[in-house]
Order: structure tokens, then C-alpha cells, then sequence
């Protein structure tokens, strides 16, 4: 988002990255993963303002297991278009 003149403001910043991500690059990255990215999100949210302990340590580890395979689809996507 960045790099394309954008940045997040207000209360709904990480909706608005995942709408540029699903936006941007839903040709790359599939609905499927926006939908992760969405849920773990939502998620996020619930337990950082709302309810502690929500989420459970297999859970966790899913995440760091996604959130790698997402940043080396990124890269890919990046190295492709020639910005890194």
C-alpha cells in the first residue's frame, strides 16, 4: 500500500489493507487466503480489545505458519513486478 502512495487511517485500518491486498492482487492471492487474513483479523481484534485467552496455542502456530506462506507469496508477487 505503501509503495502505491496509500496508507491506512482511521479506526478501520486493517480492513482497508485487506480491501487494497483482495483489490490489488486478488488475480495472485486467492479468495481463500484473503478470507484467512479476514478471519485472523477479526480474531485479532477480539482478543486484543475484547476477550483475553481466545486463542489457542495450535491456532497461533497456524497463524505463523500462513502469515510465512503469505510473505513469501508477497515476495514473489513484488519480485515479479520488478519492486524489490
Amino acid at each position: 500500500m505503501f509503495l502505491n502512495g496509500y496508507k491506512p487511517t482511521g479506526q478501520y485500518q486493517h480492513i482497508a489493507v485487506i480491501k487494497f491486498v483482495h483489490e490489488v492482487f486478488g488475480a495472485e492471492i486467492s479468495d481463500k487466503t484473503i478470507d484467512i487474513f479476514n478471519r485472523l483479523r477479526r480474531k485479532r481484534h477480539r482478543a486484543v480489545y475484547e476477550e483475553a485467552d481466545l486463542i489457542s496455542e495450535e491456532e497461533a502456530k497456524n497463524a505463523i505458519k500462513w502469515a510465512e506462506e503469505f510473505l513469501i507469496k508477497v515476495k514473489e508477487i513484488l519480485e515479479k513486478e520488478e519492486i524489490i
